[in-house]
């Protein structure tokens, strides 16, 4: 659920290109995330029952969201195994996510809320994802005087370590209140916060502009209109997924 979509030339980075840092990060993101998961179900009591369906909906449905705008951006290039590959996007990633929960719910009828279980999970495994892309060199920000140099002379934004103590900041919260907070609240609400968050970064990012704003910040809006829409049709019944 990381995004490839920019990087500073091979061979550069704040990590020797020699040590398969990107996805060592990845696999430390994923087993923290499950562990928490793990942790966290554990410790509410809530019956275990339909867990798996849901963490492999939230999980397919991300992978889906997080590769699916990066193959369509690139379709007028023709079609690249490198960006099948390596190219995802985090925004897409969380409208996938939810999108897919939102799926196997409906489908399943469970009625059950069990967004504040996965809200933590995921925002551990996206900072940790994004120490990931700082420590790759990609992912970065526009030049800035007092920023970070990946490798090429140039100083820049090191927006990887803004979205990692975003979300990092966000996990301890979520961790907190996992047992106070309302039931299916949390996910929801990270999710707009997140989603808040990156639009604002796009303003300091260096992706190219679509009708006034980046592909990633009309993604933003995107997932910010399905988690309002469905929590209007969803009342009173669920709020989150």
């Amino acid at each position: 659920m990381l995004e490839r979509t920019h990087s500073v030339p091979e061979g550069w980075g704040l990590c020797p290109q020699s040590i398969p840092i990107y996805p060592i990060c990845m696999l430390l993101a994923f087993a923290a995330a499950f562990a928490v998961y793990r942790y966290n179900a554990k410790k509410s009591g809530q019956s275990s029952e339909h867990l798996l369906p849901i963490a492999l909906a939230a999980f397919f449905g991300g992978l889906i969201g997080a590769k699916l705008p990066v193959i369509l951006l690139n379709l007028r290039y023709g079609f690249s195994l490198e960006a099948l590959l390596t190219g995802r996007t985090i925004v897409g990633g969380l409208v996938g996510g939810t999108l897919g929960v939102l799926f196997i719910k409906r489908k399943l009828g469970i009625r059950g809320r069990y967004g504040n279980l996965l809200a933590a999970p995921i925002a551990l495994g996206m900072a940790i994802g994004r120490l990931g892309c700082l420590l790759n060199g990609c992912c970065y920000g526009k030049p800035f005087a007092c920023g970070v140099d990946f490798g090429d002379g140039i100083a820049r934004h090191p927006t990887q370590l803004y979205e990692g103590l975003f979300c990092l900041t966000a996990f301890f919260l979520i961790q907190r209140a996992r047992n106070t907070a309302p039931p299916g609240t949390l996910l929801s609400r990270f999710f707009m916060a997140y989603f808040a968050f990156r639009f604002l970064e796009e303003f300091i990012r260096p992706h190219p502009v679509q009708f006034g704003l980046t592909t990633y910040q009309w993604i933003c809006i995107a997932g910010i209109l399905i988690l309002f829409a469905k929590s209007q049709l969803m009342k009173p019944k669920e709020d989150t997924p």
